[in-house]
């Protein structure tokens, strides 16, 4: 009975990591010994990214359990050894960024991504190709931000070319006007 009573504890607890956060990866761990592990599990702590080894089925059930197909999609990744990355924060680029630079610093090519759901879309194993689009995937925030400081110094050159144009036109009228 308890093993059953965990299984959902457990089902509910994927239900809600799959249901509430908005940046989530799939990611192979496997062969990588405990300090390593230890390594990423502290990185990711670091910046408000969660890590919790998961059963392919159980994932499967809770994904079916959402009631959205857009999660059926990862079905044909969920075998062998899954890892599920998850925070309630745009951590995208910062996550990618951890995990290359543990391949980088351990020359290994684990945690190997299966998968990963950011910015409301989803994206599929390929491991360093998707992690390279990850990495550099840009927040709905930060392109706001960047559309803005584009029309701020296109505005900024517009009043500022007027105000010389118009200071350089009173300068002519009062020379012209001295002259005489």
């Amino acid at each position: 009975m308890k093993n059953k009573k965990s299984k959902k504890k457990e089902l509910s607890e994927l239900v809600s990591i799959l249901s509430n956060n908005i940046t989530i990866y799939l990611v192979d761990i496997s062969d990588l010994n405990s300090n390593q592990i230890s390594i990423l599990r502290k990185s990711f702590y670091e910046h408000s990214i969660k890590m919790k080894v998961v059963k392919n089925t159980l994932l499967k059930k809770a994904m079916n359990k959402i009631n959205n197909q857009k999660w059926n999609s990862f079905f044909p990744i969920l075998n062998g050894n899954t890892t599920v990355l998850f925070s309630n924060l745009n951590v995208t680029n910062i996550t990618s960024k951890i995990i290359k630079s543990f391949h980088f610093r351990y020359k290994t090519n684990k945690p190997y991504l299966k998968g990963a759901y950011a910015q409301e879309s989803f994206y599929f194993g390929g491991g360093n190709k998707d992690l390279n689009i990850l990495l550099h995937l840009k927040s709905k925030e930060d392109i706001i931000i960047e559309i803005f400081n584009i029309l701020q110094f296109s505005i900024k050159d517009i009043i500022l070319s007027l105000l010389n144009s118009t200071y350089y036109k009173i300068g002519k009228i009062l020379e012209t006007l001295s002259k005489k």
